[in-house]
């Protein structure tokens, strides 16, 4: 559909839905707007805290679009995503204390203006990421498919995010999936402050769909109508299972791209803004309800408008007396509590056992989780028919069909984006991303999104995927497939890691992670996929955070995870020989550690070898030995000794290859140099390529850093009158010079007229009155310095 045609829709009285639908249209813009304008106040107050990024001007797109949509349907946002919240049927006053960082706030203060989630009206969240919700309206879309429901998923996002990675992925991704979703693309001419057409041959959004094989609308953003009836189509479509619509809402925003940028000046024109003011929203409809489609008069929309005021009123003071959140709630959220789902935690009798490999072991696994809950999904590529590349899915697309077993693009932002929306709407999905190396296509998604997912809602929503990969070397894969990185991973909260040694544990882990709470990332030693074991026969599940003492010993601890298990275990094999009994715990997961283990067996064996396949820069050594000399000093009778891959990236070459990594050898040797009382030390970054192992000469001391003294602010008396300050909203600056005051005291001010500008190192910053009445005093005169929230006048009412 074409602009010039639902423009020409949107006029025909024939169209015309009937007049509560019209007068809610108007009622929610009018919601939106008056929101924004006192949450614009509050920022320049300095009331609220951190960015603010209004949706001034575009309100007529989030309340077409929502219009249509379901409690049950879920929307995915953007940083200026107030409004859609508001449109999808957010609380005002719950919003409005989550902009000031209150308890009572619609994630309890935790996510604050650009991360707000309500899973009770379907906002599946703000997001602080361009580009980073489109992936999880796919995911969401088909979770509701699986899970035998016609909702759909809605991603809102900017026209700067027509750029990014995740908008080719996530629209190739839905359109071979005919996913039920809907892309609604606000394009206000700006990402952030770069024009479109300057970034882009093609500005026309909406005929980017073509490439996907989807229909793309392009409709004016600021009627309401015309979006309204281009939504109705796109829903219905998505709804009818005839795959996902790309909206194009031409639209524009009067304010600057988040409070503290200036609306004119540098990137745009007076002439540009005043074009666009007389096209707004609001008023354009308003005149249709009352000049063209005779259903309202002047009065009854005033009337709308003042009880829209009383909403937003009571929003406002909700939000000043919400309290603030209790400091001790701070680790509140992070993980499950309980950590492990019911059925880890639950004590099993020892029973039949069979020797399996360990891919045929984790196949059992998932396989019995796949029959016992339908709606688990499984993304990944060429894991479906083929059975992997690894053939670590082999089967299971014969027995759980293509809907299930879903052969994805090579897009790994894409799918796993998908799998964080679907995973956290009801369809728990694996993300397969073959090896390790490739996580961070997708790492935003694993990090930022997923990790984060529970603590940002104050534990109302969580993304219980699994991520899995091949990790580890194995026969000269080479840079870009030979890594395992989990201290890289174990580094972020609310991100569970397991390495598993064992075909058992492989499988244990993996059907615990499929009833867990949290995100898991499951790094699979690829040197192991060959080995075999004893694996018990039907349910097994493996706790996280409990370690397995996978050798008993007296005289040394070996601590070691993945495919360093079966070095540790060889070389303790080899030790014994000579009288030396070592004790190998392998934690199996890295986060929840298992330090409580670590620390019963070197109070046993008084020695500590640290071993791992990862680097030893802020990697697992360090945090196991100083956490040993935090727990259990005195217990030592000898440091602690660290054996790690060397720090290179990983050569092809095979006598390259062995020579970083570390071997039976080494950990033999290490645990004698241990017990001689000369553990052995990795390698660091600093040496690589040096003669020496220290540095040659020690780094300066740095200077003394004195904070700079306060701007020195004339005492300013108490008054009763409104005070004028410096406008909060922009995190880079702390102070700016008054260089102009437009009025002088006793002069008469309207609300929202320009009384003075201030220059900060960004930008030249208006100010305008607060309220209407008599500028009674100028408390900073022209070259006065003011930090932000300072007072620089007052008016009288």
């Amino acid at each position: 559909m074409s602009a010039a045609r639902a423009r020409e829709d949107s006029r025909s009285a024939s169209n015309l839905p009937d007049r509560k639908i019209l007068l809610d249209l108007f009622e929610r813009m009018v919601l939106l707007r008056r929101f924004e304008s006192i949450a614009q106040i509050a920022c320049r107050k300095g009331e609220t805290p951190g960015f603010l990024h209004l949706y001034i001007g575009e309100e007529a797109t989030g309340v077409g679009v929502c219009a249509h949509l379901r409690p049950t349907d879920w929307v995915t946002s953007t940083h200026r995503g107030h409004g859609h919240a508001l449109a999808k049927g957010a609380d005002p006053g719950r919003v409005m204390a989550e902009l000031f960082g209150k308890v009572d706030g619609i994630c309890g203060g935790r996510g604050g203006t650009m991360h707000l989630y309500d899973r009770s009206v379907g906002l599946f969240g703000t997001n602080g990421i361009v580009a980073a919700g489109i992936g999880h309206a796919v995911g969401i879309g088909m979770s509701a498919r699986q899970q035998g429901r016609d909702d759909i998923g809605v991603a809102f996002f900017g026209d700067g995010a027509a750029n990014h990675g995740g908008f080719h992925e996530a629209l190739n991704f839905a359109a071979v999936q005919r996913a039920p979703a809907v892309f609604i693309c606000e394009n206000n001419l700006y990402a952030t402050a770069t024009p479109l057409k300057s970034v882009t041959l093609n500005p026309e959004i909406a005929s980017k769909a073509a490439s996907y094989g989807m229909p793309g609308v392009a409709v004016d953003g600021n009627d309401v109508f015309a979006v309204w009836l281009a939504m109705k189509e796109a829903t219905e479509r998505a709804r009818a299972g005839k795959g996902p619509t790309l909206i194009e809402a031409k639209t524009y925003r009067t304010v600057g791209h988040h409070e503290g940028d200036p609306v004119i000046g540098t990137y745009r024109t007076q002439e540009e803004l005043d074009a666009w003011i007389k096209r707004d929203p609001i008023d354009m409809f308003r005149r249709k309800l009352i000049e063209d489609y005779g259903i309202a008069d002047a009065e009854a929309l005033a009337a709308i408008e003042a009880r829209i005021e009383t909403v937003v009123e009571q929003a406002l003071t909700f939000a000043r007396n919400s309290p603030e959140p209790d400091p001790a709630t701070v680790r509140l959220h992070v993980f499950a509590d309980p950590i492990n789902p019911p059925a880890a935690l639950q004590p099993r009798a020892v029973g039949e056992t069979r020797m399996q490999g360990w891919l045929e072991a984790v196949r059992d696994g998932l396989a019995e989780e796949m029959r016992a809950n339908p709606a688990i999904l499984y993304f990944g590529e060429g894991t479906g028919e083929r059975g992997g590349s690894f053939a670590h899915t082999k089967n299971l697309w014969q027995e759980f069909g293509a809907e299930r077993m879903v052969d994805t693009p090579i897009s790994e932002q894409g799918f796993t984006a998908a799998a964080v929306g679907a995973s956290a709407t009801g369809a728990r999905t694996v993300s397969d991303l073959m090896f390790a190396d490739f996580a961070f296509e997708t790492a935003g998604q694993i990090f930022l999104q997923a990790a984060k997912l529970r603590y940002m809602t104050s534990g109302l929503m969580s993304a219980p995927m699994v991520v899995r990969v091949g990790a580890g070397a194995l026969r000269s894969s080479g840079p870009h497939h030979s890594g395992i990185y989990h201290p890289i991973f174990a580094h972020m909260p609310g991100l569970i890691v397991c390495v598993p040694s064992t075909p058992a544990d492989a499988k244990g882990l993996m059907k615990t992670a499929l009833r867990a709470g949290d995100p898991v990332i499951m790094l699979e030693p690829k040197a192991l996929f060959a080995s075999k074991d004893e694996v018990p026969v039907g349910e097994h599940f493996v706790p996280f955070g409990v370690a397995r003492i996978a050798r008993a010993g007296t005289d040394i601890t070996i601590v070691a995870a993945g495919q360093m298990v079966q070095r540790a275990l060889e070389a303790a094999k080899a030790l014994a020989g000579d009288g030396i009994e070592a004790e190998v715990i392998d934690p199996r997961t890295i986060m929840p550690l298992d330090i409580d283990s670590i620390v019963a067996s070197v109070r046993k064996t008084h020695r500590l070898l640290i071993v791992d396949e990862a680097w030893a820069m802020c990697g697992l050594g360090g945090e196991i030995a100083q956490a040993i000399n935090e727990l259990a000093f005195d217990e030592l009778d000898a440091p602690p000794g660290r054996l790690h891959t060397a720090p290179t990236s990983h050569p092809f070459a095979p006598v390259l290859e062995r020579a970083m990594l570390v071997d039976t050898a080494r950990i033999a040797q290490g645990v004698r140099d241990v017990i001689s009382g000369k553990p052995p030390v990795p390698d660091h970054w600093y040496m690589v390529g040096l003669k020496s192992a220290v540095p040659a000469k020690p780094a300066p001391a740095p200077a003394k850093m004195v904070p700079p003294a306060p701007s020195a602010q004339p005492p300013v008396a108490a008054s009763d009158d409104e005070p004028v300050t410096m406008p909060f909203g922009d995190l880079t600056v702390s102070e700016g010079t008054v260089i102009k005051w437009l009025k002088a005291v006793g002069d008469p001010v309207k609300e929202g007229e320009l009384i003075a500008e201030i220059e900060t190192d960004k930008a030249v910053v208006e100010i305008e009155a607060p309220v209407s009445g008599t500028l009674a005093s100028i408390d900073q005169p022209v070259g006065a310095v003011v930090p932000m929230g300072g007072r620089i006048g007052g008016i009288k009412k």
